[in-house]
């Protein structure tokens, strides 16, 4: 039994052939290969995924780098315009500060020029001068400070042209150095080189105001939409340069609002006796072209300047605003000249004739025979007799 068993079992006992061993050795080599395929591409992967990794690290660098290159720049344009605001802002407060100098000296000249006007006239200032040395050296240093208080005033208006290059570069057709700083002295030229001397300053400047007039302008428009209105009010959507160049245009209406009569001013050696001319400058409404008055001008300015006055209070503003009205009340206002006497038939208006000239004597005509008949024929007098007969 026990051998039976054995034999048995030794039966059981799968039996491999050559064949399937080297089966199964090449299944193994094949699981081997793809073991170590599966392996070479694991490492594949890892190295790129790494190499990824480093390359999107290296993007992300780039990109920050970018950024902060970018927000220093942004921090430079940001500095660089608080600074240019400063620079702004300090321009803004000195062109303030000049314009009010500029102010305060105008309001300051204003009584000397509104006395001016007093001065005696020829022949009448000769007469002065010679009857007393005081009065014609008093008057000889009248004009000798206005001379240097001009030549001030043109000095300053060439050293700011100087220190502005916008303006030559505005002006069209204007040289640089046209008005050079070795100009002489406006007390040692004539009267025609001093006018000269300001009208190429104003030529000069001319270019420069009207353009920056009409930019200002243009961008309060657009600030308040007035823009859009051009088609209605066709004269007020002009530039302001054209408005005060065709004002302009004619200003003689201005010059004569501006002239002054003898009488109302009161010159200096206008005798009160002389009946006559004081009569006859009573009937000429046109003023005198010496005498001058810019009254209206300095009372806009006056206004403006009460009106832009940063006040730290409203009752300081208020009693700005109640001391310019009270100096415009006391101001004189032009009267018409106007016979009151006249008003009611009082007094008979008439006016004079000029005398004839070439004055003949009438001498009397005889009529032709023919003449009446010749007037009837043309009347048709001849044909109603018989009809006024019958009536």
């Amino acid at each position: 039994m026990g051998l039976v068993s054995k034999h048995s079992k030794r039966k059981s006992e799968p039996e491999y052939s050559t064949e399937d061993e080297s089966d199964l050795e090449s299944d193994k080599e094949f699981d081997e290969q793809e073991d170590t395929e599966e392996e070479y591409d694991d490492e594949n992967n890892l190295k790129n995924y790494e190499a990824q990794k480093d390359a999107d690290l290296e993007e992300l660098e780039k990109e920050l780098l970018s950024l902060r290159n970018g927000d220093s720049g942004i921090l430079v344009n940001l500095k660089r315009h608080k600074d240019e605001d400063l620079l702004k802002g300090q321009a803004v407060r000195n062109q303030k500060a000049l314009w009010d100098k500029t102010l305060e000296l105008r309001f300051s000249l204003q009584k000397a020029f509104s006395s001016s006007n007093k001065l005696p006239q020829e022949p009448t200032r000769s007469l002065f001068c010679g009857s007393d040395d005081a009065i014609s050296k008093a008057y000889v240093d009248l004009i000798t400070s206005s001379e240097k208080t001009l030549d001030c005033f043109v000095e300053l208006q060439e050293a700011m042209l100087e220190k502005n290059p916008t303006i030559g570069q505005t002006a069209e057709g204007s040289k640089k150095g046209v008005i050079s700083t070795d100009v002489p002295s406006i007390s040692n030229v004539g009267k025609d080189d001093v006018w000269s001397r300001i009208q190429q300053l104003h030529s000069r400047v001319a270019p420069f105001r009207d353009s920056s007039i009409d930019k200002w302008q243009r961008k309060s428009q657009v600030m308040t939409g007035v823009a859009g209105y051009k088609g209605k009010l066709q004269a007020f959507s002009q530039n302001i340069s054209e408005q005060v160049a065709g004002y302009m245009r004619d200003p003689s209406r201005m010059i004569k609002r501006m002239q002054l009569r003898r009488p109302v001013v009161g010159v200096f050696g206008a005798v009160a006796g002389m009946s006559g001319n004081t009569k006859e400058e009573n009937t000429n409404e046109d003023g005198d072209p010496e005498l001058l008055e810019d009254s209206e001008f300095y009372q806009q300015l006056l206004k403006e300047f009460f009106e832009s006055f940063n006040s730290a209070t409203p009752e300081d503003a208020k009693a700005a605003e109640a001391a310019f009205y009270a100096l415009r009340r006391h101001h004189t206002k032009k009267r018409k000249i106007v016979d009151r006497r006249a008003s009611k038939s009082r007094k008979i208006r008439y006016h004079v004739h000029e005398k004839i000239a070439n004055f003949m004597a009438p001498e009397p005509m005889k009529l032709p025979d023919m003449a009446p008949v010749l007037f009837e024929n043309l009347f048709g007098l001849k044909r109603q007799r018989p009809a006024a007969s019958v009536a």
